[in-house]
């Protein structure tokens, strides 16, 4: 089997948000997701502590920016936490993530769980290094001095002498 000219046309429902017709995509490309879960972890994951209303926040309003016909222009995440109160104010996340097939929300959701945990287990890890970076670290010192000590700076300097006049 050869496949050629790959054109991905992607089915749309429509739903009355509030008395708006809206476009809901049934599927949202492998890129499109990517970038999504992207968007979230430059808006949230650059604290110390993950802040889960502000993810959630975030997510969702990315989500539904991306799934519908709905424009809406952001600067930075504080546009996105009002866009995302404005939504759940008036019940349109609900109704959005109801339109979308079920299977395509629970892979969503997976991915968005994952780098969530993934995200964690980094930071747990990287913190994890560096406590016991820092337990080595005056011990490492010591070593460094006392080997110092016996190095012969004087002998070392003769010889990048002799070494340079050679060239």
């Amino acid at each position: 089997m050869k496949i050629e000219n790959i054109e991905v046309r992607i089915p749309e429902k429509e739903i009355l948000l509030g008395t708006e017709k809206t476009k809901v995509k049934q599927y949202l490309t492998a890129r499109a997701k990517s970038d999504l879960l992207k968007a979230v972890q430059e808006f949230c994951f650059n604290e110390q502590i993950l802040d889960q209303p502000k993810i959630d926040a975030v997510f969702n309003s990315l989500m539904v920016l991306n799934y519908t016909d709905i424009e809406y222009n952001f600067e930075d995440e504080h546009d996105l936490l009002l866009f995302y109160d404005y939504l759940e104010v008036n019940d349109y996340v609900v109704k959005v993530i109801e339109s979308i097939p079920e299977i395509e929300y629970n892979a969503l959701i997976g991915y968005y769980r994952n780098t969530i945990n993934d995200f964690d287990k980094f930071k747990v890890s990287t913190l994890a290094v560096l406590a016991q970076v820092i337990e080595v670290v005056p011990e490492l010192m010591e070593k460094i001095s006392e080997i110092s000590k016996e190095i012969d700076l004087e002998a070392i300097k003769t010889v990048v002498d002799i070494y340079s006049n050679t060239k």
